[in-house]
């Protein structure tokens, strides 16, 4: 089945999950399936994962709290600088709200339904920054990740990492 064109101004990922306890990720060229990145989820007490480039350098890494009470969450750059931090609220349901804080002060807000995992990220002005989509193609979950012109797609899929291991988990 093939995915549909990426709106004006985006560009099309496919995130696919690969079997395993540690919630790794290969994001994908959608028309030939091509390898492009790696979210590479670790296993511990604690949600953590690595996006690494095709080649295999780590672009961002991704770390929780231990507990996770309240979520919060920060991706971090390779040279350890914080890009974004995740928070929602404690004690209520991921998909009521969750607030995206950019290291350059932007806000993001998670806007839809995450555990049907179809979910838009939007700006302050509203602006749809990522917008995600799962189709329900194979036994593993495969996203469709339309990531604005201009956003750090490495950052989208950290994000995107997140927020799915906060749902796997509740």
């Amino acid at each position: 089945m093939s995915e549909a064109v990426a709106p004006e101004g985006f560009t099309r990922f496919l995130m696919k999950s690969k079997f395993g306890a540690g919630r790794d990720f290969r994001i994908l060229e959608p028309a030939t399936e091509a390898d492009l990145f790696l979210v590479d989820g670790k296993m511990g007490p604690r949600p953590r994962a690595d996006v690494l480039d095709a080649a295999g350098t780590k672009l961002f890494d991704v770390t929780g709290r231990m507990m996770g009470i309240p979520k919060r969450m920060d991706v971090t750059d390779a040279a350890g600088a914080q890009v974004a931090h995740l928070h929602a609220q404690p004690f209520k349901f991921i998909k009521d709200k969750i607030d995206v804080t950019l290291a350059s002060g932007e806000q993001w807000l998670l806007e839809g339904n995450v555990i049907e995992k179809d979910y838009t990220l939007r700006d302050g002005q509203g602006q749809v920054m990522v917008q995600i989509t799962q189709k329900w193609l194979t036994v593993r979950d495969k996203y469709t990740i339309d990531v604005r012109d201009g956003v750090e797609p490495g950052l989208a899929f950290a994000i995107v990492w997140a927020i799915d291991r906060w749902v796997e988990r509740d």
